[in-house]
């Protein structure tokens, strides 16, 4: 992937908000289906997003979320669309903004 940003967009898919752990099946939480929408994922059509620490059930340990690319391009887009709002370089000018420049570039790269 080529990208004019200092943040590799990949890098962005760990911070995408997601269910509560405590409303995951266990499926979602070991990877084998959408962490949104539950469809089963293969190698082919999964998309790591990175592990997670969040107690599941008051058990704290690590987890290991994946999803389906169109749910993950709607998580993209909606972090696309609220990050200006909470960054302050986004006020100033949201061109200057890494964060913003790598969400775009995830969401141009899952559209594909």
């Amino acid at each position: 992937m080529t990208s004019d940003t200092a943040i590799p967009p990949s890098a962005l898919l760990a911070d995408l908000e997601l269910p509560d752990p405590s409303r995951l099946l266990p499926t979602q939480v070991r990877g084998a289906t959408c962490a949104w929408c539950n469809e089963r994922l293969t190698g082919a059509t999964a998309l790591d997003l990175g592990p997670r620490t969040e107690p599941i059930l008051g058990v704290a340990g690590r987890w290991f979320p994946r999803g389906c690319v169109p749910c993950t391009l709607r998580q993209v887009l909606a972090a696309y669309k609220t990050h200006g709002m909470s960054c302050e370089q986004c006020v100033d000018d949201a061109t200057l903004c890494d964060v913003q420049r790598a969400l775009r570039a995830l969401a141009l790269e899952l559209r594909r």
